[in-house]
């Protein structure tokens, strides 16, 4: 009895150039199959070319910016059920600067996952992420003082804010972290760009001098 021949086993890890069999990829920094997404490059899911806490701090920013988003969205709401209430103009306008903080955890979280700390010439690419979880965690406070008019709107204000500033937190603790800031260091990109050095491309070149007869020496005719 004889059986058809079977197909060779799937390598899981893809084929090497010259039909071998290929390795694990590297654990950062190299591309993964089936992770082009958008979700993973903008570190919203998990993306394993990066670090676990580098995905934990990248979902925390996009977690950020999804609190924003839902004050935003109840402050429409209280625009929308409580016409007859003079604050409602002014939460609303809270609520819209609140989506322009929130532009800025998903800008920082942009630079982390394109390797772009560099551009802030900071010598320690963490400087920058200090500075602006600073700034996301002090406008997150405003998320205490509105809409005490509306019960409701105040409650949920108030639980929003205290994520936010969790998220803040827990960012900050992560930046911290030895395995966040290796990684950090590691990319090319966020690291300030060496000084130039030489001229400038285009600058005119000094013709060299010419040839200085020494003292004495008889010139030849």
């Amino acid at each position: 009895m004889t059986y058809p021949p079977q197909p060779p086993e799937s390598n899981p890890y893809g084929a090497a150039p010259g039909g071998g069999p290929a390795g694990p990829p590297p654990p950062h920094g190299g591309p993964q199959p089936g992770q082009s997404d958008f979700a993973t490059e903008w570190g919203i899911k998990e993306n394993f070319s990066r670090p676990k806490k580098v995905n934990q701090l990248t979902q925390l920013l996009w977690a950020y910016a999804a609190a924003t988003v839902l004050v935003f969205l109840f402050s429409l709401i209280a625009s929308a059920t409580a016409p007859w209430w003079y604050g409602t103009g002014y939460i609303v306008g809270g609520a819209v600067f609140g989506l322009v903080i929130g532009a800025l955890s998903v800008a920082i979280a942009y630079f982390i996952t394109k390797d772009k700390l560099g551009t802030f010439g900071a010598a320690d690419p963490r400087t920058p992420l200090y500075i602006g979880l600073g700034v996301l965690g002090f406008f997150s406070l405003g998320g205490f003082v509105g809409g005490w008019g509306l019960g409701w709107y105040a409650a949920l204000g108030s639980l929003l804010a205290l994520a936010k500033l969790a998220a803040v937190g827990l960012s900050f603790y992560l930046v911290t972290q030895p395995e966040v800031e290796q990684y950090l260091k590691s990319r090319p990109g966020n690291l300030p760009k060496p000084p130039h050095q030489g001229p400038p491309p285009g600058y005119p070149q000094q013709p060299p001098a010419p040839p200085q007869t020494p003292p004495g020496y008889p010139n030849e005719m």
